[in-house]
């Protein structure tokens, strides 16, 4: 595993200011010598397993029809695939590989909570997904061989789009910039700009997305959580009871008192915090299941791969337990895939995790700290464990976390 995938010369800051969802960037591998963290094969094998989100997309020769199916796989789809013009695309591909996971560490100028996941396509020469752009921002980060990028013009929901193969392909792309990838080489795209990569031979793309609720998810997200808030008994009532001027006139102060209600309800900011929490650490995938202490992989006969396990798993079933595990010298790791977040709140902070929320003292923000690095694969600094397990308070959120498959002890 590589130090980090980012050039030495990569500055965060110059990023964030000039780049960060305003225009794509080239980044050039410098000195990086990348090499893949997973194989061909390999990824064919996840793209076979129930649970595993995968698609296989081809195209003609003439790069201008798109033909789009729908995984999990199984070997005879592989076997009976031509020579060229395909791609195989393997979503949260970091949540089985802990290599890939740690990769995500090298965005941790990003906060954590915005990641999605890593998705991986294998593609063949002259494979490619067809031109398109998404709502989200995303580093297209090439391992093995070559890909021709292309940029486009900024879209959005009125741009021209064909979904004749089930992908919402542009109908008009225009290539405004192109370069030729090589191993190491990162292209920044952000929400809206077309973009069409094509592999020259045999490819692999490692997908960084970041997540953006649409607004009106959003406001629709708030909203229900208000509504589950409300009873019968909470309704319309006068503020101010006078004669009025005209029987028929609904007037300004009423509107101004449903207003206030409405902004009561809705711009709350303990129910924004809390909903917007729990929503950004929703996992998409299901996570590690700790009551038979294996992760939830499906090995195909046809399509079996091997799951790097380098931790032993321990069946915990209570605190005491938990501690006496740690003091003999378990760590504890955060599962690949695992999201968690916090936020002050207060004088309180709250955890979100795999979206749930848990109101804790703030003597617990180191640990919380520790839990919500991205790229994290590693045993959470032993200091900060240890402390916990001395707290009842923070021993019980590990515990907790623990049941929910958040956290695995080894």
């Amino acid at each position: 595993m590589l130090d980090s995938v980012l050039p030495e010369d990569f500055d965060a800051h110059v990023f964030l200011r000039d780049y960060w969802q305003k225009k794509p960037l080239l980044i050039r591998a410098g000195s990086v010598s990348f090499l893949d963290l997973i194989e061909p094969e390999e990824l064919a094998g996840l793209a076979c397993e129930e649970g595993v989100e995968s698609r296989l997309v081809q195209v003609n020769e003439a790069l201008d029809t798109w033909t789009l199916r729908q995984g999990p796989f199984t070997e005879q789809d592989f076997l009976s695939l031509p020579e060229s013009h395909y791609s195989l695309l393997v979503q949260a591909v970091d949540q089985w590989v802990d290599d890939v996971a740690a990769l995500l560490g090298d965005f941790a100028f990003i906060p954590s909570w915005r990641i999605d996941d890593v998705m991986i396509s294998y593609a063949t020469d002259q494979g490619n997904v067809g031109p398109h752009f998404d709502y989200y921002d995303v580093f297209l980060i090439q391992g093995m061989g070559q890909k021709r990028w292309q940029i486009g013009d900024l879209c959005n929901s009125m741009t021209e789009r064909s979904d004749d193969s089930g992908l919402r392909l542009l109908k008009n792309f225009v290539a405004r910039e192109e370069w030729i990838v090589n191993p190491g080489d990162i292209l920044y795209v952000p929400p809206g700009f077309a973009h069409y990569g094509v592999a020259i031979g045999n490819s692999m793309t490692y997908s960084v997305g970041f997540r953006a609720p649409a607004v009106a998810d959003i406001l629709s997200g708030v909203l229900d959580d208000a509504l589950d808030s409300l009873t019968e008994d909470q309704r319309y009532t006068d503020v101010c009871a006078r004669l009025p001027v005209h029987p028929g006139e609904i007037t300004a102060d009423v509107v101004q008192h449903l207003q206030d209600v409405i902004r009561a309800q809705m711009l709350d900011p303990q129910r924004i915090r809390q909903w917007f929490g729990r929503t950004m650490t929703t996992p998409k995938y299901p996570l590690q299941d700790n009551e038979t202490g294996e992760d939830l992989h499906v090995h195909n006969e046809d399509c079996d791969h091997d799951h790097d396990d380098d931790h032993e798993h321990i069946v915990i079933n209570n605190t005491t337990d938990l501690k006496i595990a740690i003091l003999k010298g378990a760590g504890v790791y955060k599962v690949p895939g695992a999201r968690i977040a916090y936020a002050m709140a207060d004088g309180n902070v709250e955890c979100y995790a795999d979206g749930e929320c848990h109101v804790c003292d703030l003597r617990l923000l180191t640990l919380l700290q520790a839990l919500a690095t991205s790229g994290k694969v590693d045993e959470i600094d032993r200091s900060v464990a240890e402390a916990a397990i001395e707290d009842a308070e923070a021993l019980a959120l590990i515990m907790t976390l623990y049941e929910g498959g958040s956290l695995v002890i080894g």
